[in-house]
């Protein structure tokens, strides 16, 4: 295969990793009542870093704060998240995660993972090192090109 023959399938694969990855998760029992993406990824960085202000999960998210904050407004909504005027600095809103987003935010993990774990069985534990490593680079330098654009 060429180079530009394995971009071509590449770019492909990627459109249909996520055509895919969209409907298994429409499709699937145990992940019809899991977080939607942007709540499942607000929380986890939460989950990691505690609470944040909506311009820092904005720069993680690599989103427009406006579109955050939209986001988090509906998480609020839900009882997932609070907001609450940073002591610190009044202009600035602070997100924590609620004990309803923290139980949410495990009960998607645990889903996911074991509708990955059921996709991936016949994959050797090497394989699924090398798919995690690739899948992070390509994120990585998605995100690098995307910043230079």
């Amino acid at each position: 295969m060429s180079h530009d023959d394995a971009v071509t399938e590449i770019e492909a694969q990627v459109a249909l990793l996520l055509r895919l990855a969209d409907r298994n998760r429409r499709a699937s029992d145990r992940l019809n009542v899991t977080l939607e993406r942007s709540a499942y990824l607000v929380l986890r960085l939460l989950d990691t870093t505690g609470p944040v202000g909506i311009n820092a999960i904005a720069d993680h998210l690599r989103l427009d704060a406006s579109t955050i904050t939209r986001q988090v407004l509906a998480m609020e909504a839900a009882g997932l998240v609070t907001r609450e005027r940073d002591p610190r600095d009044g202009r600035r809103a602070v997100v924590t995660e609620t004990p309803a987003g923290v139980e949410a935010l495990a009960r998607t993990r645990v889903a996911r993972a074991e509708v990955y774990n059921d996709v991936l069985t016949g994959w050797s534990t090497t394989d699924r090192e090398l798919l995690a490593h690739l899948l992070t680079r390509l994120n990585d330098d998605l995100d690098a090109h995307a910043g230079r654009s």
